[in-house]
């Protein structure tokens, strides 16, 4: 009898042995996309991304998470949202799902249209799905996306690529009118240069009636001598940058020129004095080299604005306003601050024989207060909440004030006619240019600039036709995979943590 009970109980073993892989193969695949079988670790993947999606839906529309500091206080919250009245791990599942149809009609056109990944294109993605695999082991490891997983999705963004470039690119089959990206650029840049003029003294106080009217005097005095340049463009943007930094050096000096000293109790006494500058002309040679002669009564140094003995014309700017990053703020400078050395490029004849460094390129877009209003008016809201702890909405930044981005932005504003712009603590002498004429490719109108404007203008469509694709493929969901498989423990937080330590070298989630 008891060799009876050892034996079975060795079958049973052996049974269970051999149906814990079948169990594993039931849940191998999370779905059949129109015939087509989806890994767990793809679904897994998507789901993870579905989690993020989720989170910003909630945040959107005023949910909160400075509370969830932990996965499972994140999970506690999730699993108590809703998202456009839907459970928000059913929202999840439901979101990763259109990502797999997503992946097979990206797959399925990528072959129909004959499309092929280069050997440069698929070493890429050897190296991203390497970064992957090192950089995010554990978080794959215990949430269960395998490499095999991991590379099927890259390979995807890859043919996605692909598939954008035969549609909307240069040569593709939706014909993009080139025309429409360059006026697009155009039509949402403002090319100018400003002087500013600050109403503050060395120490930054506010300047009485007397320090305003100098600074008046001298506003005036720029202008006349702009205006006596406005026969010759390319005297006129030279005197221009002149000027910019012959008031750059007049403010510094006032900082410097600052006095301190101590009162008979020992306390600090800071007094900023006025500081003469030196008030030169900058002419311009045929060469373009700018030159200055004396007209102030303190002038003792001459600049040269540009320099050179080339006869031929450069055209770099001093940054790619529309390179591989974004710019949104209203009216922002759209050149990069970096810490390495600028070198400032000087062209020498023709219309570019002036610095293009000094220039500004601002983003033109609708202001948040007016968007706020259009709401508003939609709603039938009007005036101010009397709710002192309402919710204020940060407005938008402008450059260099609002006064002077919407004088820029003014499609009346005439070109290449300096005007002085009075603001409560600054005052500006503004002058719009022509922004086409800087609109090439060396300079602002390089191919990524056009490349970002084409994906602005036609990426929507693009994600629509392929939603399109997918929404038309039938999914049969492997209910043991969906049931063992919840999408809520999947940690967010971990993932993050590793999104931000690859991107910035250990940034910590949340911070």
């Amino acid at each position: 009898m008891n060799l009876f009970k050892r034996a079975a109980a060795l079958v049973l073993s052996v049974c269970t042995a051999l149906t814990l892989p079948s169990c594993g193969e039931n849940t191998a695949n999370a779905m059949k996309v129109d015939g087509t079988d989806i890994r767990a670790g793809v679904y897994l993947f998507y789901a993870t991304n579905a989690y993020s999606d989720a989170i910003s839906v909630l945040m959107d529309n005023g949910e909160t998470f400075t509370d969830a500091e932990t996965s499972k206080a994140l999970k506690k919250k999730l699993d108590k949202a809703n998202i456009d009245g839907i459970h928000a791990d059913e929202w999840i599942q439901n979101k990763a799902v259109e990502y797999c149809q997503e992946l097979v009609a990206v797959n399925r056109d990528f072959d129909a249209l004959g499309l092929k990944l280069t050997g440069e294109e698929l070493a890429a993605i050897d190296t991203q799905v390497a970064g992957y695999m090192s950089g995010f082991a554990s978080f794959f490891n215990k949430t269960g996306i395998g490499e095999a997983s991991v590379r099927e999705v890259c390979t995807a963004q890859f043919k996605r690529e692909a598939l954008w470039k035969a549609y909307y690119g240069e040569d593709g089959s939706e014909k993009v009118d080139p025309d429409t990206l360059f006026n697009h650029y155009a039509d949402g840049h403002i090319r100018c240069k400003y002087i500013e003029m600050p109403l503050k003294d060395g120490e930054g106080n506010l300047l009485k009636a007397d320090g305003k009217a100098e600074i008046e005097k001298m506003a005036e005095d720029y202008l006349r001598r702009l205006e006596k340049k406005k026969g010759d463009r390319t005297e006129l943007f030279a005197e221009f940058d002149y000027l910019q930094r012959e008031h750059e050096e007049y403010v510094t000096s006032l900082s410097n020129a600052a006095v301190t000293t101590t009162d008979e109790n020992g306390s600090t006494i800071t007094t900023a004095t006025t500081a003469k500058v030196t008030t030169t002309e900058a002419t311009t040679t045929e060469s373009g080299t700018t030159v200055s002669g004396e007209t102030g009564s303190s002038a003792e140094t001459t600049t040269t604005t540009a320099e050179s003995t080339s006869d031929e014309t450069t055209t770099t700017a001093a940054a790619d306003t529309t390179g591989d990053g974004d710019t949104t703020t209203t009216g922002s400078d759209t050149t990069t601050d970096t810490d390495e050395e600028t070198t400032t490029t000087v062209t020498t004849t023709g219309l570019y024989a002036f610095q293009i460094d000094l220039e500004k390129v601002l983003n033109v877009s609708t202001s948040a207060s007016e968007e706020e209003e259009d709401k508003k008016e939609e709603s039938g809201e009007s005036g101010e909440s009397d709710d002192e702890e309402a919710e204020t909405t940060t407005g938008p930044t402008y450059t260099p004030c609002e006064k002077v981005y919407n004088w820029l932005a003014d499609a009346s504003t005439p070109l290449d006619k300096p005007e002085l712009i009075k603001d409560e603590e600054c005052w500006y002498i503004v002058m719009k240019m022509d922004i086409k004429e800087r609109m090439t490719e060396k300079d602002l109108w390089t191919e990524s600039a056009v490349e970002n404007v084409r994906r602005e203008l036609y990426y929507d469509a693009f994600e629509d036709k392929l939603k399109d694709m997918g929404d038309k493929l039938d999914v049969e969901r492997n209910k043991r995979a969906f049931k063992r498989y919840k999408v809520l423990d999947i940690d967010l937080l971990e993932y993050q943590q590793m999104l931000y330590q690859s991107m910035y070298g250990g940034m910590n989630f949340g911070t």
